[in-house]
C-alpha cells in the first residue's frame, strides 16, 4: 500500500482546503498523525515507567541469584507476568511508527512541497550491439498535486532504452492514475556518473528531445515540480526549500539553519525529560545505565550536526520539530499520571536466605565408618561422629553403645 498516495496526499489536501494554506496543513497533518499514535505513545511510555519501577528489583534479583542462573530466570519472568510487564513492549510501537515516518518523509520530499525527478535508464551501445526491446514506460512514478488540488501519478515514457550513437529519442510524461492539467510541465535533464551530460555526449531539450553522442550509461530525468516549495510560512521562505552545509550560512537559508538548531534543543529538551522521569530519584546508576545516559545526552547534538549536511527540505524540518515538541507534551502528560504500584516482591523471597546450593538441610555432615549394628538396629555410620562418647586420649571408645570390649583372638 503507498501511504504517501494514498493516505498522506489526500490528508494534506484536505487540511490545505480547510486552512487555506500549505503550512497549516503541514501543522494539521502533524497533528493529526501524533493524535493517531497516541495510544502507542502511551503504551511506550507506560512500558518505560515500568520498567524503571522494575530496575530496583531486577538487581537485587541478579545478586541474590547470580549463582543460580535458571532459578533468577524462572523468578522474573513469574514477576513480569504479575505486573504485566513486557521486555520488548517499548520496542513495538516504536517499529510500528516507521511506516508512517518513511510516508511522511516522501509526502514531504517530493510534489507539492518540492521538485522530485522520475528517471529512465538509457544505455548507448554500438550498432551491433543494440538490442531493440524497450519499456513502455518508467519504472518508477511520482505524485502530483495540481494548484487545484488534483492528486496524480506521474511516468515518464518510453521507459529503458538501448540506442547506438548518434540516436535520437523523443521523451513525455503521462499520469497512469488520475489526470494532469493542461499547464502541466516538467524539466527534462540528461544525467551521466551523477553529474549533467555534457553536450558532445548527450543532450535534451525542454520538450523532451533527446540526442545521445557517445557510448555510455544516462539518466533521463523528468523533473515533478512541487507547486508549494515556494510558499512561506511563519518565518519560513519556502516550505520546498532544501540546504545543507556551508549553504547554510547564506541569509536566505537562516531559516532552515535556525529549524535543524529548533530540532537539536527540541530532541534535547525530550530526552533530558525522558531521563529524569524513566529513573527513580533514589537509584543509584550502574555503570550500564551511567553509558545509556551519557549516550542519550550527546545523541541530540550527533544527529542535529548530521541533519547540517543531509538536504532535508524545510517541509520535513518543520515536520520533525513540530513532531518533537508535541511529543514532549504527550510524554509530560502521561508522567503525570502514576504508574500502577508492582506486585508480587514479597513472593520474590529477596529478604529469606539463598538456599544452599549443595543440598540437604544444611546440619553437620555424617562420616561414613564402619557398618556395624547399633543397639537399636542403626548403622553406626548413621550415627553422627559428634555424638560418640571419646575416651581419655580423644578416640571412639568401643563402649559406645554399652557393649564390653572385643576380645582379641588368640593365634593358635
Amino acid at each position: 500500500m503507498d501511504l504517501t498516495y494514498s493516505f498522506m496526499l489526500p490528508l494534506l489536501q484536505a487540511f490545505q482546503k480547510w486552512s487555506g494554506s500549505y503550512g497549516w496543513s503541514l501543522v494539521l497533518l502533524t497533528l493529526f498523525v501524533r493524535l493517531i499514535l497516541w495510544p502507542l505513545v502511551a503504551k511506550q511510555t507506560e512500558s518505560m515507567q515500568r520498567m524503571s519501577m522494575l530496575s530496583p528489583t531486577l538487581k537485587k534479583l541478579q545478586n541474590k541469584y547470580k549463582g543460580e542462573p535458571e532459578l533468577m530466570q524462572k523468578k522474573l519472568m513469574e514477576f513480569y507476568a504479575k505486573n504485566k510487564v513486557n521486555p520488548m513492549g517499548g520496542c513495538l510501537p516504536m517499529l510500528l511508527q516507521l511506516p508512517i515516518f518513511f510516508a511522511l518523509f516522501a509526502t514531504f520530499s517530493g510534489p507539492p512541497f518540492g521538485d522530485k525527478p522520475v528517471q529512465v535508464h538509457v544505455k548507448v551501445v554500438s550498432a551491433k550491439d543494440v538490442n531493440s526491446t524497450k519499456k513502455e514506460t518508467s519504472g518508477d512514478n511520482i505524485p502530483y498535486v495540481s494548484k487545484e488540488g488534483a492528486l496524480s501519478k506521474v511516468t515518464v515514457f518510453p521507459g529503458e532504452t538501448e540506442i547506438s550513437p548518434g540516436g535520437k529519442i523523443d521523451f513525455a510524461t503521462r499520469a497512469v492514475d488520475g489526470s494532469l492539467p493542461p499547464e502541466f510541465k516538467v524539466e527534462w535533464r540528461v544525467v551521466k556518473d551523477n553529474q549533467p551530460a555534457k553536450e558532445d555526449a548527450a543532450t535534451i531539450d525542454q520538450e523532451g528531445h533527446a540526442t545521445f553522442l557517445k557510448e555510455g550509461d544516462y539518466q533521463v530525468q523528468a523533473m515533478v515540480p512541487g507547486i508549494a516549495k515556494n510558499d512561506s510560512f511563519g518565518f519560513v521562505t519556502g516550505l520546498g526549500k532544501v540546504a545543507s552545509g556551508m549553504a547554510l550560512l547564506q541569509p536566505q537559508n537562516f531559516d532552515a539553519l535556525g529549524l535543524i538548531i529548533a530540532f537539536g534543543i527540541s530532541m534535547w529538551i525530550s530526552q533530558k525529560y525522558t531521563m529524569s522521569t524513566s529513573r527513580p530519584k533514589d537509584e543509584e546508576m550502574d555503570e550500564q545505565t551511567r553509558v545509556q545516559q551519557d549516550t542519550m545526552k550527546i545523541l541530540p547534538l550527533v544527529t542535529t550536526a548530521t541533519f547540517f549536511f543531509i538536504p532535508l527540505p524545510v517541509g520535513v524540518l518543520i515536520y520533525i520539530v513540530l513532531s518533537n515538541m508535541v511529543q514532549s507534551f504527550q510524554t509530560w502528560l502521561l508522567m503525570k499520571k502514576p504508574a500502577q504500584p508492582l506486585v508480587g516482591i514479597d513472593e520474590l523471597g529477596l529478604d529469606d536466605p539463598l538456599p544452599p546450593s549443595g543440598g540437604g538441610s544444611g546440619g553437620s555432615k555424617k562420616k561414613k565408618g564402619p557398618k556395624t549394628d547399633g543397639p537399636d538396629g542403626d548403622s553406626a555410620a548413621d550415627v553422627n561422629v559428634a555424638d560418640k562418647p571419646k575416651d581419655v586420649e580423644g578416640s571412639v571408645s568401643p563402649d559406645a553403645f554399652g557393649r564390653g570390649k572385643s576380645k582379641k583372638k588368640k593365634k593358635k
